[in-house]
Parts: structure tokens; sequence; C-alpha cells
């Protein structure tokens, strides 16, 4: 393994403790990257008000990327610094598409900063203070720039759901999941062409940093684009079945492989 010039890693189920923590380990990777002048890079599916769990970590890289790419925030501000907002008639023939042949999906949309979902969703975050509830097309109108879509059912899992809306969705907007843990499924859509990959990209092209410069970390599949993408991409152990024969597969979560990884590579 080379040593990369900038890292990148998501956060749940990958950097993040089980308990959403980050551990001692981990922290220490970060900071002995900044010691060596190596961006840290974050990033995560999570919205922007869900970067609480960073506060400690000031090592970091202060740019964050959020929303699956959807946008990059200040990690110290939680300033929206680049969004990468989608198509609001395309999502909405989108869900009505996909509504007509998934009885039972709601819908949720996100910003930089705001949330809005349907009544009937069974999103955990509907119950946030400052979040609204709505009919989607009075969201997409009322929230302001969309940069994610999100698709829930109660009776189909994340996977599943994934497969019956790949079809439907096409080319249209950018398909992914990562909630295969949650009582409900999960489908995750941006602008075609948006993921953490391409946010990730443009943050490197600012830096001159080539792919092959690259090491990431994830879990997901909403990591895959990625770690493809990166010279070195590596799932934790516990990542999901699809992507442990496609990267080197490093220690869990729990047992502190993106730490222990990373200390290694810098070495």
């Amino acid at each position: 393994m080379n040593r990369p010039r900038l890292i990148a890693t998501d956060l749940d189920g990958t950097f993040l403790c089980p308990d959403g923590s980050v551990s001692a380990i981990n922290a220490a990777a970060v900071a002995r990257a900044a010691e060596l002048g190596v961006p840290f890079v974050i990033a995560t599916g999570r919205p922007t008000r869900w970067l609480g769990v960073l506060d400690e970590l000031d090592a970091a890289h202060p740019q964050v990327i959020v929303s699956n790419g959807g946008a990059v925030v200040d990690l110290a501000t939680r300033k929206v610094l680049a969004e990468f907002g989608l198509d609001t008639a395309v999502a909405l023939e989108v869900a009505a598409d996909l509504r007509r042949a998934i009885p039972g999906i709601t819908f949720g949309l996100e910003t930089g900063s705001g949330f809005g979902c349907e009544p009937a969703s069974p999103s955990r975050q509907r119950d946030e203070p400052g979040h609204q509830l709505g009919e989607l097309t009075e969201l997409a109108t009322t929230l302001g720039r969309v940069i994610k879509v999100l698709g829930f059912h109660r009776e189909i899992d994340s996977e599943q759901l994934t497969d019956l809306a790949a079809d439907i969705i096409g080319g249209r907007l950018n398909l992914t999941h990562a909630s295969v843990r949650q009582s409900y499924g999960m489908i995750e859509l941006t602008a075609p062409g948006v993921s953490k990959a391409t946010t990730l990209a443009r943050m490197c092209a600012e830096l001159g940093i080539d792919a092959s410069e690259v090491a990431a970390f994830g879990d997901m599949p909403n990591d895959r684009d990625m770690l493809a993408w990166a010279g070195q991409g590596f799932v934790v152990t516990n990542g999901h079945h699809s992507m442990l024969n496609d990267f080197t597969v490093v220690p869990t979560n729990s047992a502190d492989g993106v730490g222990l990884t990373v200390l290694d590579l810098l070495s």
C-alpha cells in the first residue's frame, strides 16, 4: 500500500463506532494525517444537520461531503459551500412513476440545510425540530433547492426496493442505498452523475490531487463509486456483501479498521 496524498471516509458503519462515536484510534489517525499535511475528508450520506459527531474532530479536512455528494459544507460553521441540486420537475416525475409501480412508497426531500417528508413516511427524521410534513409537490416548492430524494417503504427492504426502482428511474436520477439496518427500506436519489465520487473528484481537482493518490473507505453501496474511483479502495469487514469482493477488506468499524489502516498507510 502506498502513502496517499488524501484520505476519504464514510461515517456510519465505517469510521464511526457502532454506537456512533469516534474511537481514540480513529481520532489519532485523523490527527496523524493532519500532522503530515494529508487532508482527511469525510464523505457521508448524512445531511448537514447530523454532523455533530464531528465536533471534536477539528483535525479533519474543513470541507465535508454530505448527502451522498449532494453538497459540501464547512465543518466548523455548517455553512453550505457548494450544492449539486436536482431538477425538481424530474424528481416529481420519477416519484410519480415509482408510486404507480411500487404501492406504499413514500418520499422525503433533503436540502443543504433542511428536510421535509410526506405525512405517511416512516422516516426517523420526521419528528426532528424544524422539519416539515407535507405533500411532495408542496415540499418541492417550499423547502428550497433539493439535493436528495429519499424513497421509503415499510414492507420492502432497501435492497429489494433498489432493485424494483432501478429500471423505473433509469438514468433520470442517480440511485443508491445504504440503509439496511432499519425497520423500513430506503432508497437515495441524487442528480444524475452526482455521488460521493464525483464531489470528491471535484475537491481533489481543486487540491491538485489525482485519483491514484487517494485512499477511500466505505461499507455500503453508496460508497462504491468513491472506492472504485480512488487509487486505493477499502471496505470494512462489516460492509455490505456486494462490496467485499471488489475492494481491499480491513477490520470492522468496531475494531478501528479505518484508523489502523490509515496509521499503517501513513507510517
